[in-house]
């Protein structure tokens, strides 16, 4: 999805609405992004924001209206930007294809649509030599969505 059509739908989701106002796909969403970027080496300036891509795999889809939510959720944490190809957040023709602006790209699997607690493949991605696969467990608590473990899956 380009910037341009999402522009139009993250001032709805930028009202300043509780977390608990996300959709429940939005939350999954965010709590991986969160769970990514505390995961990440401090920035070199620290009133930066890191750079998250985010891009779905396989038939995976993350619509406008998600999108928009978590753009405005984590606003003043990342700057979060939805690709829907790994060439708009990849350098493929930079040494070692980093990520795009020195950030991040989690690759999200499919997210079912029903269900607690939910489990997400992520694949997160630096460049060519750096890069892991996750395997993130979620469950609803407090009214929202978190992270309540990770494992490391093997990458071949």
């Amino acid at each position: 999805m380009g910037g341009i059509a999402l522009a139009g739908v993250v001032g709805t989701a930028c009202d300043g609405g509780s977390s608990e106002d996300l959709s429940r796909s939005a939350q999954v969403y965010v709590a991986t992004i969160r769970e990514v970027v505390g995961q990440q080496p401090p920035l070199e300036e620290p009133d930066a924001l890191a750079v998250v891509y985010v891009m779905p795999v396989g038939e995976t889809t993350i619509g406008a209206d998600v999108q928009a939510e978590v753009v405005g959720e984590l606003r003043d944490d990342a700057d979060v930007r939805f690709a829907d190809e790994r060439a708009e957040a990849v350098e493929e023709d930079g040494e070692g294809e980093p990520v795009r602006d020195g950030g991040v790209l989690v690759a999200v699997g499919e997210l079912t649509p029903e269900g607690d607690p939910v489990v997400m493949e992520v694949e997160v991605y630096r460049s060519e030599l750096d890069w892991s696969k996750t395997l993130l467990t979620f469950a609803e608590r407090s009214s929202q969505w978190t992270v309540t473990s990770s494992s490391v899956l093997p990458t071949s």
